[in-house]
């Protein structure tokens, strides 16, 4: 299984993020082929990619920002296959809930499911710096939280619990909190 990659690389996401950020409607990120020890291309760089984002975050409208940030999350999860991962778990929720109880998270603190309401309360670890690639610089877009981590959240506990979710920030780094927390609010 490959939860230690999932875990130590949740917080970032792909280079395919972009891609297919600005080209979902015309080009299938997952058919483009970028070798790292391809000779004839650059490697990613992550500065360049952290000021587009800063300043799609500052400049555009909400609602084009929503639409742009939500899909970098989506992108998150499936570019990296963290969905098959997540998946591996629908037979056995109750231990993607006990990893966290044994301390098995980098990144959260605490992951309970109060099935009785429908909610789950998501406590992350605490952090100096945003654990997002994308959040590693002088005042990272908030567009990373309110959108990007949200809509990342939505789709892993949908996948996993196989319903509807709506994820609520309650506290995050970016944000000017501690830690990165969230409530869960699991539909029917």
């Amino acid at each position: 299984m490959k939860r230690k990659e999932f875990l130590k690389s949740c917080g970032s996401c792909g280079a395919f993020s972009l891609i297919g950020l600005f080209y979902s409607e015309k080009v299938n990120a997952e058919a483009i082929s970028l070798k790292k020890d391809d000779e004839h291309s650059e490697p990613m760089n992550k500065k360049q990619v952290r000021q587009l984002l800063k300043f799609i975050d500052s400049s555009i409208n909400e609602s084009d920002k929503e639409k742009i940030f939500n899909k970098l999350g989506t992108e998150c999860l499936y570019s990296r296959n963290y969905d098959k991962w997540v998946i591996s778990f629908r037979e056995n929720q109750e231990e993607f809930f006990n990893r966290v109880k044994r301390g098995e998270s980098r990144y959260w603190e605490k992951l309970e499911y109060n099935k009785e309401k429908s909610v789950i309360t998501l406590v992350g670890r605490k952090f100096q710096s945003c654990v997002c690639e994308y959040g590693q610089c002088d005042s990272p877009p908030e567009s990373l939280c309110n959108y990007c981590c949200k809509r990342f959240q939505e789709e892993m506990f949908g996948l996993l619990l196989e319903k509807n979710v709506n994820v609520r920030i309650d506290e995050s780094i970016i944000l000017g909190g501690e830690r990165c927390s969230t409530t869960i609010y699991v539909g029917e």
